[in-house]
C-alpha cells in the first residue's frame, strides 16, 4: 500500500508549469512541452523526495521560457522554490557569444548547492536522453537543429562541462546515466593526434619535475606540458587515463585533447578554480597538516574500495615485474626473489592511482577557507601512472616518501620538510588502517617497505636513483642476507 505523502506544493507547481507552458511544443518533437519539466521532475525524484525540489524541477523553465516572472513565483511557491529555479536559468544578456553564455550556465551549476545541482540534474538529463535518443535516428543531421556555431562538438564541450559541474551527484544513477550517454553520442575523445596550442594564449601557472602547467587566458581550461626530454607516449597515456578514469566517477578535473607546443607534449583540462595541492594547502597553513592527512587517507580509501575496470587500465604487478626486469642493480638471483615477491602479492581489482602523495591531489579549500560550493571538493591529478590491482602498491608510493632523506628534493617536490611529510605519513597511515597502537604501525610498515621499494625501481627507470635509496631497495627484499 502506497504510503501517504504531503505533495501539495508539488501538485500545484505541476498544474501551474502546465498553464504556463501551455499550448507550446518542445522543439522538434511534436509533444507538449510540458513532457519535458515532467520528466526533470521524475529524474529529480530518483535523486530526493523533497517536495520543494521536485516543484523547482517541474517549473525550472517558466522563468526562461514563458511570460512568469520570479516575482510572481515566489509569491506563490516561495523563496526556496524560486532560488532553485533562478540557480537554472541562464544569463538573460543578449547578444553573448554562444559559448560564453553556455560557459555562464556551467560555472553557475558548479558553484551550486547540491539541491540546484539536483534540479539541474533532471533538466539536463532529460536533455541528454533526447539528444542521443535522436542521434541513433538521424545520426549526424541532428546538429542542423542547435544554434551552437560549431555544431557537434559545441555541443560536446557544452554536456562534458555539465558532467564535470554536476560531478557532486557522481554516485546517483541519474548522473551514471547521463555519462553514459554522453560516451554513447560522442563517443571518446581522439587522443591519436596531438592538437597544437599556441602558447601566446597561456601564461604558466606552476612547475613540477616532469612537466609545467599553463593557464589559457579564457579561464575556463589549462593544460599541462611535459618537459621536452619525456617522451610523447607519456602525456598520451596520461590524457587517455584520465578520460578513463573520469569515466569511471573518480573524482579529477575534465580531460580534454591530446595537446603540443610543436617541441613538448602534455593534456588539456577543465580548470578547476580556486585550487591548491594537498602539499601546498599545509605548506601555507601547517595548522590543517592532521585534517588533510585525515582527508587524504579517507579519499585514498575511496579509491582503493573502488573497483577499477581492468579492460582500461594495466596490472600494477605486471608493470612491477617488467621494471623490475630493467633495473641495472640486480643480479639474476636479486632479480628473482624480487619478481617472487611481487608474483605472490594477492591479487585485488582496486583502482590504483599509481603516483599516490598529497602532491596529486588538488582542493578547492584554498586559503584555509571552506570551498565556495560549500563544500571541500578534493580532485585526483596527474593520472599517467593510473592501474589496477593490490592497494598495497600505492601505499607503498607514499610510504617511499616518508623515508626518503633528501631534504632538498622533498621541499622542491612538495613545499615541505621531512619532518612534516613524516608527520603525515604517521597521522594518515594510522587514519588508513585504524591503528590503535605503536607496534601494529611498525608492522604495517614493515610489510609496505618492498612497495615502496617497487616504486624507487620505479623512479630509477626515469632517473637512476641515489646510492642510499639503492641500498633501501636491497633492505626492503633483504637480498644482503646471507
Amino acid at each position: 500500500m502506497n504510503q501517504p505523502l504531503d505533495t501539495r506544493i508539488f501538485d500545484r507547481a505541476a498544474e501551474f508549469a502546465i498553464k504556463a507552458h501551455g499550448g507550446t511544443e518542445r522543439r522538434g518533437k511534436g509533444f507538449p512541452y510540458i513532457i519535458h519539466p515532467m520528466e526533470a521532475a521524475a529524474i529529480a525524484a530518483t535523486i530526493t523526495n523533497d517536495q520543494e525540489i521536485l516543484a523547482a524541477a517541474v517549473l525550472h523553465d517558466v522563468v526562461e521560457d514563458t511570460e512568469v516572472t520570479a516575482d510572481e513565483l515566489r509569491k506563490l511557491f516561495g523563496d526556496r522554490v524560486t532560488d532553485l529555479v533562478l540557480h537554472e536559468t541562464g544569463p538573460r544578456e543578449k547578444g553573448l557569444p554562444w559559448r560564453t553564455k553556455k560557459q555562464v550556465q556551467i560555472d553557475q551549476i558548479r558553484t551550486a548547492d547540491r539541491d540546484s545541482k539536483i534540479v539541474a540534474m533532471g533538466d539536463k538529463l532529460s536533455n541528454m536522453r533526447a539528444i542521443a535518443s535522436d542521434y541513433r535516428r538521424v545520426g549526424n543531421n541532428l546538429w542542423r537543429r542547435f544554434h551552437a556555431p560549431g555544431g557537434k562538438e559545441d555541443i560536446e564541450w557544452y554536456y562534458r562541462g555539465l558532467a564535470e559541474a554536476l560531478m557532486e551527484l557522481a554516485g546517483t544513477f541519474a548522473y551514471q546515466e547521463f555519462i553514459t550517454l554522453l560516451d554513447q553520442t560522442f563517443g571518446s575523445f581522439d587522443c591519436s593526434t596531438p592538437h597544437l596550442v599556441n602558447m601566446d594564449d597561456y601564461e604558466e601557472s606552476g612547475a613540477g619535475f616532469y612537466a609545467t602547467s599553463y593557464n589559457h587566458r579564457d579561464g575556463v581550461t589549462m593544460i599541462k606540458l611535459y618537459n621536452e626530454t619525456v617522451g610523447k607516449n607519456v602525456a598520451l597515456e596520461e590524457i587517455r587515463n584520465a578520460h578513463n578514469v573520469y569515466k569511471m566517477h573518480i573524482p579529477c578535473p575534465l580531460p580534454g585533447r591530446f595537446v603540443t607546443d610543436g617541441r613538448r607534449y602534455g593534456a588539456e583540462f577543465d580548470r578547476i578554480k580556486p585550487k591548491m595541492s594537498f602539499a601546498r594547502l599545509v605548506s601555507m597553513h601547517p595548522e590543517k597538516v592532521d585534517e588533510v592527512a585525515h582527508r587524504f587517507a579517507r579519499l585514498c580509501r575511496q579509491l582503493h574500495a573502488t573497483r577499477c575496470d581492468t579492460t582500461l587500465f594495466e596490472s600494477e604487478k605486471e608493470h612491477a615485474l617488467a621494471e623490475i626486469a630493467r633495473y641495472p642493480f640486480f643480479n639474476d638471483q636479486d632479480r628473482k626473489r624480487v619478481c617472487d615477491f611481487v608474483r605472490h602479492v594477492p591479487d585485488e581489482c582496486s583502482c590504483l592511482h599509481g603516483d599516490m602523495h598529497i602532491g596529486n591531489v588538488i582542493t578547492t579549500a584554498v586559503d584555509g577557507q571552506e570551498s565556495p560550493l560549500g563544500i571541500q571538493e578534493d580532485f585526483w591529478i596527474d593520472l599517467g601512472d593510473f592501474r589496477w590491482g593490490n592497494a598495497m602498491f600505492d601505499l607503498g608510493m607514499f610510504r617511499m616518501i616518508s623515508v626518503d632523506e633528501d631534504e632538498e628534493l622533498m621541499r622542491n617536490l612538495y613545499h615541505l620538510d621531512i619532518a612534516t611529510l613524516r608527520h603525515i605519513w604517521d597521522v594518515f597511515i594510522c587514519d588508513y588502517y585504524d591503528i590503535k597502537s605503536a607496534s601494529l604501525k611498525a608492522e604495517i610498515e614493515a610489510m609496505l617497505d618492498p612497495f615502496a621499494a617497487l616504486k624507487m625501481i620505479h623512479l630509477n627507470g626515469i632517473q637512476p636513483i641515489p646510492e642510499a635509496l639503492q641500498r633501501f631497495v636491497r633492505r626492503a627484499f633483504n637480498l644482503d642476507k646471507s
